[in-house]
C-alpha cells in the first residue's frame, strides 16, 4: 500500500501539522517574494529530475556522468564548508540536490543493469 503513496506527501502533512499547531513557526510576516535563490533551487529540482532520467542508461557515458556527478558533489561540499559565500541556505539545497543526484544515479543504474543481465541465454 505504501509503495503507491507519494513520499513527499509526508513532508506536506508535516508542514501543515506544524503550520496548524504552531502557526508562527512557518508563517511569514511579509508577502513572499520569489528570490533569485528560490528560482535557482526550482531550476535545480527540474534538472535533478532530468539527471535521474539520464541515469537509466547503462553505457560508458553513464559511468562518466556518474563520476562527474560525484566530483561535482565533492567540490560543492568543499565550497560549502570553506567559502563564506557558499554558506547559504540556497547553496545548501543545491548541495543536497547534488548528493541526491549521486545516490539516485548509482541506484537507478544498478537497478537497470541488474535487470539486463543475461546468463546462458536467460535474462535474470
Amino acid at each position: 500500500m505504501f509503495n503507491v503513496v507519494p513520499l513527499l506527501s509526508l513532508v506536506v502533512l508535516a508542514y501543515f501539522g506544524v503550520a496548524f499547531s504552531a502557526p508562527s513557526a512557518l508563517t511569514a510576516q511579509t508577502l513572499w517574494m520569489l528570490t533569485t535563490g528560490d528560482l535557482l533551487v526550482a531550476c535545480g529540482l527540474v534538472l535533478l529530475y532530468l539527471e535521474i532520467l539520464k541515469s537509466v542508461r547503462t553505457s560508458i557515458a553513464s559511468v562518466i556522468d556518474h563520476g562527474l556527478s560525484l566530483a561535482l558533489f565533492v567540490s560543492c561540499l568543499v565550497m560549502f564548508i570553506t567559502l563564506p559565500v557558499a554558506g547559504t541556505g540556497t547553496f545548501f539545497l543545491i548541495l543536497v540536490m547534488t548528493l541526491l543526484d549521486v545516490i539516485a544515479g548509482f541506484t537507478v543504474t544498478l537497478a537497470a543493469s541488474r535487470r539486463s543481465v543475461d546468463v546462458g541465454g536467460q535474462m535474470l
